[in-house]
């Protein structure tokens, strides 16, 4: 093959229809004198070059863009790969032979999560939003009604609003979706996000229910395809919608949800935690931060962060967390609290779920340090746990609550705070069953009084030292 010019492509695949990732391998095998071979992306004006692995196999990539394409030198020859399978992954494998030996190139084109524009971005920095999508409240009450939901005890069942959900909806138990929904054991949290948290990226066109173009993936274990429970019920979701007249159920419900956020923004001070977490940890900044709940959620909370470089020049990055929560209810029912208690122990649920972008990152440069302290379960945490069963996952638990408490301490009243903190050492050290937590609480508490100037990135290694100590 001499001065030839190959380009492949695929036929258009309509975005999450027939979502699948793509691997190829072209027949045709490129002759190069040289072991470089250069490439150049259709964004980018650089040209790219890469040395030539004898007997074994290179990988240059960058995310898919709508439109995006490569274009490879290999000796004389060039090939022009269309990145036509957005937002999934595609590769696509390339045989070389050069005078020292065979190698092979695997062209990437990542997949991406989500289709953040520049107006986007620019209307989204350094904002906080707080909602309960209409979507995600319907598969949070599918969800709630299933099999796997009444045998659940991370639900809020036991509310006035589950009752209003229970008496409209109990006509329509019967729907096919209910049998898809019978989960236990370890499969029970995996599919239960997997079906929540994606329902995110859909929206309500009039009655039909339609991905967005904002969010591709939320949460799951195919990050390449994006396949999630959610998706693949889909049809069943529409159906049950469409009997059951949903939208009439929100609708009708649309006061008390927008109640219930206006609590979630007076009682947590995103700005606040947002601002002290960014000046303790350098090693991430986030541009916005959105609050995602219902008031059916009790327990299981989770985080998604997303990225888009804004500026390849400046290597400006724009970031994204989602949060999903549970409502304020969970505390502001309770008329013994006073404000700042309410507040408080609701933050301890977002607060923790923020700082794991900025805890998890720090822990990973000491990783080797922490799974050898953290080996031994009996001494940390409950042997049979079902979650957190790494090493370096008991130590994030560890570390992103005690930073919790530590902001607790430096941010609200002095008496508030100790009930707070005795909240949630009790939730940790007694119900989650986290055997030290009050001792390495204490211990990051008395660091902070030692070295007062440092920040917790900084207090690290000396936190890391006293766990080594208990072992």
């Amino acid at each position: 093959m001499k001065n030839a010019i190959i380009t492949l492509f695929l036929s258009f695949i309509p975005i999450f229809m027939v979502p699948q990732a793509i691997e190829e391998t072209i027949d045709n095998v490129f002759y190069s004198e040289t072991d470089t071979v250069y490439y150049k992306w259709s964004n980018h004006p650089k040209l790219f070059s890469d040395v030539l692995r004898i007997g074994k196999s290179i990988s240059p990539g960058t995310n898919t863009q709508k439109g995006l394409a490569l274009t490879a030198y290999i000796g004389e020859d060039s090939l022009k790969i269309v990145a036509d399978n957005y937002p999934f992954t595609k590769y696509t494998w390339v045989q070389v032979k050069t005078p020292k030996g065979d190698a092979k190139i695997k062209f990437r084109f990542n997949s991406v999560t989500n289709n953040f524009s520049d107006t986007y971005v620019n209307e989204n920095k350094d904002i906080t939003t707080f909602e309960i999508p209409e979507v995600f409240e319907l598969a949070n009450i599918i969800w709630a009604l299933s099999p796997s939901g009444q045998r659940a005890s991370d639900l809020a069942l036991d509310t006035k609003y589950y009752q209003k959900v229970k008496d409209y909806f109990s006509p329509f138990l019967d729907h096919p979706i209910f049998k898809k929904l019978n989960f236990s054991g370890d499969e029970y949290f995996s599919k239960y996000y997997s079906f929540r948290e994606n329902s995110y990226m859909y929206t309500f066109q009039d009655d039909k229910i339609v991905h967005g173009d904002v969010y591709y993936y939320v949460m799951g274990d195919d990050w390449h395809s994006f396949t999630n429970l959610f998706s693949e019920l889909l049809p069943l979701v529409q159906d049950f919608s469409d009997k059951s007249n949903f939208q009439k159920f929100y609708s009708k419900n649309k006061p008390y949800y927008n109640n219930s956020i206006n609590k979630m923004k007076d009682l947590l001070p995103i700005k606040n935690m947002w601002n002290w977490l960014e000046k303790e940890f350098s090693v991430r900044e986030y541009n916005t931060y959105r609050v995602v709940f219902s008031p059916l959620i009790r327990n299981s909370h989770s985080t998604q962060n997303y990225a888009k470089i804004v500026n390849f020049d400046t290597k400006e990055i724009y970031r994204e967390c989602l949060m999903f929560v549970c409502g304020s209810e969970r505390y502001d029912s309770h008329v013994e609290l006073n404000k700042q208690q309410k507040s408080g122990l609701i933050s301890g649920i977002v607060f923790t779920e923020i700082d794991h972008n900025y805890v998890n990152p720090t822990s990973s440069i000491y990783r080797g340090d922490i799974d050898e302290i953290f080996k031994e379960d009996n001494i940390w945490a409950k042997k049979d746990r079902l979650t957190y069963k790494k090493p370096i996952e008991v130590f994030n638990e560890y570390m992103t609550h005690a930073v919790f408490c530590l902001w607790i301490q430096e941010t609200y009243t002095k008496e508030n705070a100790k009930f707070i903190i005795d909240e949630r050492e009790a939730l940790n050290a007694d119900k989650r069953e986290f055997h030290k937590f009050r001792e390495f609480n204490a211990e990051l508490f008395r660091l902070r009084n030692l070295y007062p100037n440092q920040t917790i990135t900084e207090l690290y290694p000396h936190i890391i030292q006293w766990c080594e100590s208990q072992i």
